[in-house]
């Protein structure tokens, strides 16, 4: 039994490091002179802020990281709060109640979800030409909304509440209305709280569409300036800077991931939050 412990504690601490260590090198390069890279040493022979204070107070090959920054934490925001406003009351609609159509309306939606992203690129850059949206903040946001993926884990979430619990509220003289508002959503919260992780880690990180859709670094968030950053790195650059604004931009939805990963974990199982 002893054996057995120890062999998964070697794997995954084998794991983690596979995982920590690319981390930690661009964490402490980031405070690192260029050239201590360029000469390809294992650690840097003194650490310097200014790398960072470029980053942030300079504009990198016409690319401004703050205004990155801001771009994808306002994206995010908007993105995330319209997934819960959009997912929660569907995925209540489609568990709960019952109209004409409901099953095969959701049959449709999972159909969806397993037709590749990449599949509607065209046509979504053109609905968006065809509105005049191309390289706005309206273009970014909208093609987010909502996301399937959150309607089908919150359905299943809402079909494991007893129904104890609704008929207990309505026979004190609640309706369908106060019923969500005051049960099903107090009740459903862990996985609330984990589609909206999940919904912003996917907005942080999304980069195709943003790439395809924005022409101006002005509008570009983290992961398209990143990648215009990195087309272009020369040792006249820095690598250093680089490695700063990879630091700077990943650190905002690190932090994030880690106050809400317990809630992801507990969120994923159908009884969490009911008691």
């Amino acid at each position: 039994m002893r054996r057995r412990w120890r062999l998964r504690f070697g794997i995954l601490t084998a794991a983690a490091l596979v995982w920590v260590l690319p981390m930690a090198a661009v964490l402490v390069f980031a405070f690192a002179p260029n050239a201590d890279i360029l000469r390809g040493v294992l650690l840097p022979s003194s650490l310097t802020w200014a790398n960072i204070a470029t980053v942030l107070t300079e504009e990198i090959r016409g690319v401004s990281v703050p205004r990155a920054l801001l771009n994808s934490a306002v994206i995010l925001l908007i993105q995330v709060t319209g997934i819960l406003l959009l997912d929660i009351p569907a995925a209540y609609a489609f568990a709960r109640l019952r109209f004409p159509g409901r099953d095969a309306i959701f049959a449709l939606l999972l159909v969806s979800m397993m037709m590749p992203g990449i599949m509607e690129l065209v046509s979504l850059y053109e609905m968006m030409a065809s509105l005049g949206l191309v390289d706005t903040l309206p273009a970014l946001v909208l093609p987010g909304l909502p996301r399937v993926i959150g309607i089908f884990m919150l359905r299943q979430f809402f079909l494991a509440v007893p129904k104890e619990l609704e008929e207990a509220a309505r026979i004190d003289g609640a309706g369908e209305w106060q019923v969500f508002r005051r049960v099903m959503i107090p009740v459903a919260r862990p996985a609330i709280i984990t589609l909206a992780v999940i919904s912003a880690l996917y907005s942080w990180n999304n980069f195709t569409w943003p790439l395809v859709i924005s022409n101006s670094p002005d509008s570009m968030p983290v992961p398209v300036a990143m990648a215009y950053l990195q087309s272009g790195t020369s040792a006249a650059l820095g690598y250093t800077s680089l490695l700063a604004a990879a630091f700077v931009t990943s650190l905002p939805i690190i932090v994030l991931f880690l106050l809400g990963q317990r809630w992801i974990v507990s969120g994923m199982r159908p009884t969490a939050g009911i008691k």
